[in-house]
């Protein structure tokens, strides 16, 4: 019989240990890395409609304690579950929708198209209040000290009792111009002012309490498409306002008093980051400016207008007339990442809701997006 040295024996149990222990090899597919724009859920709003009259979407959702709410332009203001997107409400108002619902305490209330303005409990659908203001509600309401503020499309801005729905005052502004935009500026309200944009290219203050004229301002010397339809934005006691895709105007809210005009146009009111503002242009461009408006960086970010700009977890969502939305990154305002509406004559002409955690987006072609 053949004799296996020592060292040949210990070799040989070393190589039966080891393969007793030896995984299989299994290569590991690559996983791609999920988009940080990828939609929840998504709902077809379109009404049904004739070739060649393309129905357009306007309003805006609103996203309020774990329920999104938006109109659809068949008439019907509808209610869904933030998680999945289940219809909690659908009531039928005979209206399309041009602007935004707004939470107040335990109701939404919102314009139509007809010129009604209605309140509904937010849970239950159920009317609180519907009052006729005569002509198309163009924003959504501002909210403060027991009143709320609309302005219509006859360039008219109403306050109403918030919790009755009884008009309280109404100040019509006349408007000479046959070339508008038929948009509206939102109402903001600044102390004892309510501030608003019109369109006849000027800025003004009302009286809260009775809707007094306090002063005008002219913003441009154009004569046609003049329409200051964005909301005031205001920081530090100063008011930043603009003409649509006109320059900027840099006003002290209690004198009207212009205090500077930027060397850049922009088309929506802006967001703020830390001391600095960041504004959209019509051009697509992302400004960014110190509170002074004097420009710190500028980058081109799409060929499409800039619509809407909001924050959404550690970035801003920006959506544009090009039927995208961009992701920044909010440190450096480079884009992140980009999400494609899906349509050919898709936009965003609305403003997008956002929350901690969730982001709402309603297309012009009437498709609501909730990203999560």
């Amino acid at each position: 019989m053949k004799k296996y040295t020592l060292p040949l024996v210990l070799l040989f149990v070393v190589a039966l240990s080891s393969c007793s222990t030896m995984k299989q090899y299994a290569p590991k597919a690559d996983v791609a890395e999920k988009a940080k724009l990828t939609p929840s859920w998504i709902k077809n709003l379109d009404p049904v409609y004739d070739s060649g009259n393309l129905p357009i979407g306007l309003q805006s959702p609103l996203i309020n304690e774990g329920i999104v709410y938006a109109g659809h332009n068949t008439g019907y203001m509808q209610a869904y579950e933030l998680e999945n997107g289940r219809v909690i409400w659908s009531e039928f108002d005979g209206s399309a929708y041009h602007a935004g619902a707004i939470a107040y305490k335990d109701q939404v209330i919102y314009g139509t198209v007809q010129g009604r303005v209605i309140s509904r409990h937010g849970i239950l659908g159920t009317i609180k209040y519907s009052v006729d203001l005569g002509a198309s509600v163009e924003t959504k309401g501002v909210v403060y000290n027991g009143r709320i503020f609309f302005q219509l499309r006859n360039h008219q801005v109403f306050c109403l009792d918030v919790e009755t729905g009884k008009i309280i005052w109404g100040y019509k502004r006349s408007v000479p111009y046959l070339t508008t935009l038929q948009r509206a500026s939102t109402p903001v309200v600044y102390k004892d002012k309510v501030l608003v944009g019109f369109a006849d290219g000027t800025f003004a203050a009302l009286s809260v309490d009775e809707g007094v004229l306090l002063y005008e301002t002219k913003l441009t010397t154009a004569t046609k498409f003049v329409d200051v339809d964005n909301a005031a934005f205001i920081y530090a006691d100063r008011v930043y306002i603009s003409p649509a895709g006109g320059h900027l105007s840099l006003i002290d809210p209690n004198s009207g008093k212009i205090l500077r005009t930027s060397d850049f146009a922009t088309s929506r009111a802006p967001v703020l980051r830390d001391d600095q503002l960041i504004f959209g242009t019509p051009n697509g461009e992302i400004v960014l400016t110190d509170k002074n408006l004097n420009p710190l960086k500028t980058i081109k970010i799409s060929k499409g207008t800039i619509t809407s700009i909001v924050p959404y977890k550690t970035y801003f969502a920006v959506s544009t007339t090009a039927g995208e939305i961009k992701l920044l990154d909010q440190k450096s305002l480079e884009v992140v990442e980009t999400f494609s509406l899906g349509h050919a004559y898709s936009a965003v002409f609305g403003d997008m809701m956002s929350t901690p955690d969730a982001l709402a987006v309603l297309s012009s072609r009437n498709r609501l997006f909730i990203f999560r």
